[in-house]
C-alpha cells in the first residue's frame, strides 16, 4: 500500500505542466480527513501540517522554526454519493478553511476531529476563506484515493501579504491511503499528502514528490 499511495501523489504531481505563463504558488500539506457519512448533509473536513515547497516560492513564508503551521478544512457538506463497483464518489459544497500558526506546537488528532481541530486552530489564524467545492473519489479495496478541492482566502493576519493572490481561488490537490499501515486515528477516514495552490496546473517537480514520498 506504501507503493500505491505514492504513486497516486507521483500522478498528482504529474499533472498537466505548467505553461510559461503560469505561476504557480504553492505549500506541501498533510493530515488526516474525516467523513461523517454517505448521506447528504454528512460533514467531512481535513486536520492536518502546512509547510512550502522549495525551489518554488511561496507568496510569503512562516516561521516554521518559531511556530508550528497547522492548516483545518471543515464544514464541508456532502451533496452527493456514488459507488459502483469498489469506487466512491464523493461532492462536497460549502465549508471553511484555515491556516494558523502556533508557537506552542501542540497539534493533537486525539480520538476524534473535533479533538484535532481544536488543538490546529488555537494559535493566530493566518489564512482563512471559504471551500467552494470538493471531490473524494476513493477505491475501498485498494484504501486508496484523491482529494481536489478550491477555496478562496479573505481574512487572516496573513491576507494583506499575498497580494493580487487574495483574488485568486486555490486547489487543494491530495493523494489519500486508509491503510493500516498510515496509523489513521480513531474517527478519520484517512491520511492525505499534497498540494494546494494557485494555478489550474501544476509544474511537475521531483523534488516535491520527494517531499510528498518521505511521508509515507
Amino acid at each position: 500500500m506504501r507503493k500505491a499511495i505514492i504513486g497516486v501523489a507521483l500522478l498528482l504531481l504529474m499533472a498537466v505542466p505548467a505553461s510559461a505563463d503560469d505561476v504557480v504558488y504553492n505549500f506541501l500539506q498533510q493530515g488526516y480527513s474525516f467523513i461523517e457519512g454517505t448521506t447528504p448533509g454528512d460533514q467531512a473536513g481535513v486536520v492536518g501540517l502546512f509547510e512550502p515547497i522549495q525551489p518554488e516560492n511561496p507568496p510569503f513564508d512562516f516561521d516554521y522554526v518559531g511556530t508550528e503551521v497547522t492548516w483545518v478544512l471543515e464544514g464541508m457538506t456532502l451533496a452527493s454519493y456514488s459507488e459502483v463497483a469498489v469506487f466512491q464518489n464523493f461532492q462536497f459544497t460549502g465549508g471553511t478553511v484555515g491556516v494558523y500558526e502556533d508557537a506552542s506546537f501542540d497539534l493533537d488528532y486525539g480520538n476524534s476531529p473535533a479533538e484535532g481541530i481544536a488543538s490546529a486552530t488555537n494559535g493566530t489564524a493566518a489564512l482563512t476563506g471559504t471551500v467552494s467545492a470538493a471531490t473524494v473519489l476513493f477505491n475501498t479495496l485498494t484504501q486508496v484515493g484523491t482529494f481536489n478541492g478550491y477555496c478562496v482566502f479573505t481574512g487572516g493576519s496573513r491576507l494583506a501579504e499575498l497580494g493580487d493572490l487574495a483574488m485568486l481561488e486555490w486547489q487543494v490537490f491530495d493523494g489519500m491511503s486508509a491503510d493500516d499501515s498510515v496509523n489513521v486515528p480513531p474517527g478519520y477516514h484517512s491520511r492525505l499528502a499534497g498540494r494546494i495552490f494557485t494555478a489550474q496546473t501544476v509544474a511537475t517537480e521531483s523534488s516535491s514528490f520527494s517531499r510528498i514520498r518521505a511521508l509515507y
